[in-house]
């Protein structure tokens, strides 16, 4: 590894400049380390401040040094390095954790940054999320923890990034302790109240307008909700909306006591048993593929009764040819990074699309 020293060649202004060019044609300095200040090299080499700046300058319209924004001056390597532009943050939940939201809402970042030319740094915590199946209930870390982990993650990276985009997870009463440190900041796939960060969400009252509509004109004559244990933001803001949208067209949804590795023939019965057309509505995608999964196997026909919709659409959804009324979630991933990089910070909601499937 290169040493940090600077050889004494001679005293006066020919001392200093003989000293730093031996510097640039030799690996006694580290790239990106800033030669040391006019004072000290004043004093180094008997001469005034004024002089030791001439000389770097000189050195630098030369092509020997470069000279950064701040006025500092580096071996001329430095440059390719520091001109950088700071990457994008990625606050989020561990890799291995990753829904396919997720890893489509990532796909999206990625492509963003490469657009930017932005390196991406992914930063994960484990206190953020546990879950031990993919649909068993998520445990977050306590407010203390989460704090911790900000705290953390503001110390070794916050002058180092060009802005963060933040796992849905994230909640607004942690981020709310660092609306003083949190600089374009941006939160996907859920909306905020916090007017100092962005965020990049469902428009779940379109998308809830939609579900009733295609609900009618399908003629179903109720509603069910299907969502997944513990509380989970985006279904969370999706189930109230479609709540609101069905009222004064559906009798008020009820939540279905569905639980992935339950037993699920009582309520397959219950739903296979009624008059009436229901549609259940899914706002969660694994969850969705269990409850299609289930009935199937009990022989039932999603295009007769009861019907299955998505609010989510991701790959799961699609593959399975459940219908959906879901959300392009690389788009979702790409308007953060733009907007996280650009540091004007807003709340832009994405207008849902309808995939037709086998389930409606």
């Amino acid at each position: 590894m290169p040493r940090r020293s600077l050889s004494l060649k001679g005293k006066g202004v020919s001392g200093l400049r003989q000293s730093v060019l031996d510097l640039c044609e030799g690996d006694q300095w580290p790239i990106l380390e800033p030669l040391p200040v006019t004072r000290f090299l004043g004093e180094s080499f008997g001469i005034s401040n004024v002089s030791a700046h001439r000389v770097l300058n000189e050195l630098y319209g030369s092509g020997h040094l470069w000279r950064s924004a701040a006025g500092r001056y580096y071996l001329l390597e430095a440059r390719r390095l520091l001109e950088k532009p700071l990457p994008l943050a990625c606050l989020i939940r561990r890799l291995e954790k990753w829904t396919v939201v997720g890893q489509e809402m990532m796909h999206g970042i990625d492509r963003q940054c490469g657009d930017m030319d932005r390196a991406m740094l992914l930063v994960h915590d484990r206190v953020l999320f546990h879950q031990a199946a993919p649909f068993s209930p998520p445990a977050l870390g306590s407010h203390p923890q989460l704090h911790q982990a900000m705290d953390d993650f503001l110390l070794i990276h916050a002058a180092r990034i060009s802005g963060v985009v933040l796992d849905e997870l994230w909640p607004d009463h942690v981020l709310w302790d660092f609306k003083d440190r949190l600089k374009s900041g941006v939160v996907l796939y859920r909306h905020t109240a916090l007017g100092f960060l962005g965020s990049v969400s469902a428009d779940v009252s379109l998308a809830a307008r939609k579900v009733v509509e295609h609900a009618r004109e399908n003629s179903f004559e109720k509603l069910a909700l299907l969502v997944p244990p513990g509380k989970y933001p985006p279904s969370e803001e999706m189930a109230i909306a479609i709540r609101k949208a069905a009222r004064g067209k559906f009798p008020r949804p009820p939540t279905l006591p569905f639980v992935a590795g339950g037993n699920h023939e009582p309520l397959i019965n219950t739903l296979a048993k009624q008059r009436k057309r229901v549609l259940v509505v899914a706002t969660e995608d694994n969850l969705a593929a269990v409850f299609l999964e289930a009935i199937q196997a009990a022989g039932l026909d999603t295009s007769s009764a009861p019907g299955l919709l998505s609010t989510m659409g991701s790959r799961i959804a699609v593959e399975l040819g459940i219908t959906s009324v879901g959300f392009d979630f690389q788009e979702m991933g790409a308007r953060a990074a733009e907007m996280a990089v650009g540091g004007k910070m807003k709340h832009i909601t994405l207008a849902p699309r309808f995939l037709p499937g086998k389930t409606l």
